[in-house]
């Protein structure tokens, strides 16, 4: 196969990096843009050859210069906690950008889909950012298109996301959950969102207006916390709030809204990764593969008692 030229959105990120590693490695060009081009995290980029531009997903014009010569896109964005109809714009406009320079095959990397239940604030607002663009994505006129629906990233638990999702668990080792031991997590490796991602480039005709889940394996909190326990010698822990605990709770961190969505994710198989010709990690290789970086994480958390 003759080699492609792909914008990856959020390179310098987690599954965004991961996707331009791989593709990389198939010697594909990577082309992105990132705030700050002295980053560590985009000097590694462009160790490997992504072409890495200044800017950010409001800067049409500098988005325009990145995408010259891209035939793929894989779409990647965050919300923005302060106004979550933005993660839609921002969508809306990198997609015209795509369509304009000639990029034939978008995939998006969404969110894991969430029946329709009791008002739930975050999930009303930003989740339906995610959904809007999914449908906006399958009229967008690309001749390609495929959407990809990750659960619970495993790097949640590592910095620097667990700073943002749970403060102060990196170094206390305490998270304070909204959930149960029991509640089974959706989880996701960011490799396997990445591979699934090439793989959809690589096969467009098979891909092609797919909705897939992404889940590796659905693990009860508690023991993701054992795991972690297990490979670090750190007391990892958690507080599980009672209902009565909830609201008092949610007043003082409103980041706690974030972990609503997981009690409403129903629990269901892990994604069939074989039949798509993909292999797919559980959590336990997750962090054996990542052991230095969870060694990293909680450093400051105190050792298990013998």
């Amino acid at each position: 196969m003759a080699p492609h030229t792909v914008f990856v959105c959020a390179a310098t990120g987690c599954q965004g990096g991961a996707v331009a590693r791989q593709l990389r490695a198939f010697g594909w060009e990577v082309q992105t843009t990132t705030r700050n081009t002295d980053s560590p995290a985009a000097q590694a980029l462009a160790s490997i050859g992504v072409k890495v531009y200044a800017g950010d997903w409001n800067d049409a014009a500098a988005l325009e210069v990145a995408f010259a010569g891209c035939d793929l896109l894989f779409l990647n964005l965050m919300p923005d906690m302060t106004n979550f109809p933005a993660e839609f714009e921002q969508g809306q406009n990198i997609l015209r950008i795509a369509n304009a320079v000639g990029v034939t095959h978008v995939v998006y990397s969404s969110g894991i889909d969430i029946p329709p239940g009791k008002s739930n604030p975050f999930r009303d607002t930003a989740f339906k950012a995610k959904k809007d663009l999914e449908r906006y994505l399958s009229t967008a006129g690309f001749q390609y298109w495929t959407n990809l629906r990750p659960g619970f990233f495993m790097a949640n638990l590592l910095s620097p996301k667990v700073n943002f999702m749970y403060p102060e668990a990196a170094e206390t080792g305490r998270y304070t959950v909204i959930f149960g031991p029991d509640t089974p997590l959706p989880m996701i490796d960011h490799e396997d969102i990445a591979a699934f991602a090439v793989a959809a480039f690589q096969q467009p005709d098979r891909f092609h207006g797919q909705h897939i889940t992404l889940v590796s394996e659905m693990v009860p909190f508690g023991r993701a916390l054992e795991t972690i326990s297990r490979a670090t010698g750190k007391n990892i822990h958690a507080k599980y709030l009672k209902d009565d605990e909830i609201d008092a709770a949610m007043a003082k961190n409103r980041l706690l809204v974030l972990q609503t969505t997981l009690k409403e994710v129903p629990v269901s198989e892990a994604t069939d990764g074989k039949s798509w010709g993909i292999a797919m990690g559980t959590f336990e290789r997750f962090v054996e593969r990542e052991k230095t970086e969870f060694l990293e994480t909680y450093r400051n958390v105190e050792a298990l008692k013998e």
